[in-house]
């Protein structure tokens, strides 16, 4: 017999929340296959099986949320706990329960009808079965989310994932070649005079983690800010040559990740960490994370070792990770192990901002939107510029005021001689 356990998919996880079993109990399963989908503070993801056998007890059902390391479910041999061994204490419970429901049920409904309820009637013979209810129909979260908002019925749709999964292209696709059976959206309701009263609800795991990391983050790492004004022409010169009949094109955000990471290993004081021990460790490498904002809150996807990689190799990453964050497919892996990272909100048209450092890291630069300004240039002569502010959070127990500069400096220096961003 084995046990399975809640595991642990990435530094900061301490519970997860069970989504879907993609087993029944009963099934055969294999060392490797997927069994369940579990929800963490970051993403949703799917947990194999680590041996092979028949999963013989679901111990958390869906919707429950336990600590890493509690026991979820146990696989087995067909007839139940295998070479003799004792099942776990939570199996045991669980048991327990199942027992006792089994003898209540029976002996409640006899007494129901003895006191002149009336007996539950089969369905007539030849009746077609109900069809089965969303939550029992195996989807992705991303495909449930879209079905309530269409108003599809999960249990019409065909699913084309891994064991009859219902994902989001079958959503996509059902829409498609049934237009009419797609309600439309409810109008709002017509304004009152009385206001609706609040509504409270739980947030998501994911929003549950970033409550907990920017108060982490505020509360012990002392901030400052420094902000500087980048010129952008040249750079806006260089992107639109390279992305000239290109496939894949080039981003203002990856050249500055490319920047960043230029600037990290000419001011080293910002790529480190502040240790629990009280130490400060420096890397050697740049890792940097690029914020992505998605319908559930914010995450933090890693490009690694952008101090190696070209301009075109860091922008193929960027659009790897980004995409994956979107539809919630990233791994622990991708989104752990920053050194530094970026939030860029200029394309929604935010002149400046303040980041939170995302802990451990030393920094986070804030970029605002690229605007075409008046400036005073040779000669008094006034000029037309592209002009773009970042703003650098740094972390005062690694970083003074001058250092910060220093970085900011660099970053400036890199993205207005762009050139020197291709070698």
């Amino acid at each position: 017999m084995a046990e399975v356990r809640m595991p642990k998919m990435g530094d900061g996880m301490e519970q997860g929340t069970i989504n879907a079993w993609l087993k029944r109990e009963g099934q055969q399963v294999t060392s490797g296959e997927s069994i369940a989908e579990v929800e963490t503070d970051k993403a949703n993801v799917e947990i194999p099986a680590y041996e092979s056998g028949v999963l013989t007890k679901i111990v958390v059902q869906v919707g429950q949320t336990v600590p890493v390391g509690e026991v979820i479910a146990v696989i087995g041999s067909p007839g139940g706990a295998s070479n003799g061994s004792q099942p776990s204490a939570a199996s045991a419970e669980s048991d327990k329960a199942n027992g006792a429901s089994a003898k209540a049920a029976p002996a409640a409904a006899e007494k129901a009808n003895g006191a002149g309820a009336a007996p539950v009637q089969s369905a007539p013979k030849g009746a077609a079965p109900a069809p089965p209810s969303a939550e029992r129909v195996k989807s992705s979260p991303l495909a449930r989310r879209m079905a309530s908002e269409l108003s599809i019925d999960l249990a019409r749709v065909t699913g084309t994932g891994p064991g009859g999964r219902v994902v989001e292209r079958d959503i996509k696709a059902f829409q498609e070649n049934h237009p009419a059976g797609v309600a439309p959206p409810t109008a709002m309701p017509a304004a009152t005079a009385e206001a609706a009263p609040a509504q409270e609800s739980r947030p998501s795991k994911m929003r549950e983690a970033i409550a907990r990391r920017t108060v982490l983050s505020k509360q012990t790492i002392p901030h400052f800010y420094v902000t500087m004004i980048v010129e952008m022409d040249a750079a806006q010169a260089l992107l639109s040559g390279l992305n000239a009949g290109a496939e894949s094109k080039i981003t203002v955000n990856d050249l500055i990740v490319k920047a960043c990471a230029v600037a990290l290993a000419r001011v080293p004081e910002v790529n480190a960490t502040w240790t629990p021990e009280g130490t400060v460790r420096r890397f050697a490498e740049a890792h940097i994370g690029v914020a992505v904002g998605i319908d559930d809150g914010l995450i933090i996807p890693v490009i690694r070792e952008c101090h190696a990689k070209t301009l075109r190799q860091i922008s193929a990453d960027a659009k790897l990770l980004i995409g994956k964050a979107r539809r919630n497919q990233l791994t622990p892996a991708e989104y752990s192990g920053g050194t530094f990272s970026v939030s860029n909100l200029g394309m929604m048209g935010v002149d400046e901002f303040t980041a939170i450092i995302n802990p451990p890291e030393a920094a986070i630069l804030a970029i605002g939107t690229i605007a075409r300004e008046p400036v005073v240039g040779d000669g008094d002569q006034v000029v037309i510029r592209s002009r773009m502010k970042i703003t650098i959070s740094a972390d005062h127990r690694l970083c003074d005021g001058v250092i910060a500069a220093r970085f900011v400096q660099e970053v400036k220096k890199a993205l207005e001689a762009p050139l020197s961003l291709l070698s």
